[in-house]
C-alpha cells in the first residue's frame, strides 16, 4: 500500500512539473491489462505442463517528446502485474509479480491515425505470491537473488526486455496493443541452466492530459 501510495504520489509530481513547461512535450495516463506468462528452457517438465496465461491490472503515466516530424521519444513509468497460471494435479495455481517498470521507446507515426513504438523496458519487483483454486490463500514469496536465503528468494528484483506496439489514435484518446519480450532470467537459480523469462500481451487505453499543439510543433 505504501508504494502504491508513493507511486500515485511520483504521477502527480511528474504531471505539475511538466504541465506547460514546454511546447514538444505531451504527457498521458494509461491503463489495460496484460496477459502475461513465462517462457522456460530447461526445467522440468511438470513445471511447463499446463502453464498459461494470467490476466491482470496495468497503469501509468505516459511523456513523448517531439524530435522532429513525426518521431517521438516515449518513456513511461508503471505499475504493472504480470505472471502466469500452472495446472499442478487438478490444482490450479496464479503466480502474480508486481513490478514498476519504465519503458523507453522510438514513437514513429506511419498515417493519421496510427503509430508504431519501438524500444525496450526495465522493471523493478517489489512483490511476489501464489495463489491456488482451493485455498485462496496468498503465498508470498521473496524478492532477492539468494537461493542459500532461508526460505530461499523467489524472484530477482530485475527485469529487462524489449517492447513493441501500435497505437491508434482519436484525438487526446489512443487504443493500443503491446508485446513485452523479456530478455533476464527472472528466477534464481539461472546459473544452473534454468532459464524463465516474462512475456506479455498488453491491450491499453491512454489519455492525454497535456498535449502540446501539433501546428505548432515546428
Amino acid at each position: 500500500m505504501i508504494l502504491k501510495i508513493k507511486f500515485y504520489s511520483a504521477l502527480v509530481l511528474i504531471f505539475l512539473s511538466f504541465n506547460g513547461f514546454s511546447n514538444k512535450l505531451k504527457l498521458g495516463l494509461h491503463t489495460g491489462i496484460n496477459f502475461s506468462t513465462i517462457l522456460a528452457s530447461n526445467s522440468t517438465d511438470d513445471f511447463n505442463y499446463g502453464k498459461g496465461f494470467l490476466p491482470a491490472v496495468f497503469h501509468g503515466l505516459k511523456m513523448e517528446y517531439l524530435i522532429e516530424d513525426d518521431f517521438f521519444l516515449v518513456s513511461e513509468l508503471n505499475y504493472s502485474v504480470k505472471g502466469y497460471t500452472n495446472n499442478q494435479f487438478g490444482v490450479r495455481v496464479r503466480s502474480y509479480s508486481n513490478y514498476i517498470t519504465m519503458p523507453f521507446r522510438a514513437k514513429i507515426i506511419s498515417s493519421e491515425n496510427l503509430s508504431i513504438e519501438l524500444g525496450s523496458y526495465f522493471g523493478f519487483a517489489f512483490r511476489e505470491y501464489l495463489i491456488n483454486n482451493i485455498t485462496k490463500n496468498k503465498v508470498f514469496g521473496r524478492i532477492g537473488n539468494n537461493l542459500n536465503n532461508e526460505p530461499p528468494d523467489t524472484l530477482k528484483p530485475l527485469d529487462l526486455g524489449l517492447q513493441f506496439g501500435l497505437n491508434y489514435n482519436f484525438n487526446k484518446i489512443a487504443i493500443g496493443g503491446f508485446l513485452s519480450y523479456g530478455l533476464l532470467n527472472t528466477r534464481p537459480g539461472g546459473g544452473q541452466g534454468v532459464s524463465i523469462r516474462n512475456l506479455s500481451t498488453q491491450l491499453r487505453v491512454s489519455y492525454d492530459i497535456f498535449n502540446f499543439n501539433l501546428n505548432e510543433k515546428n
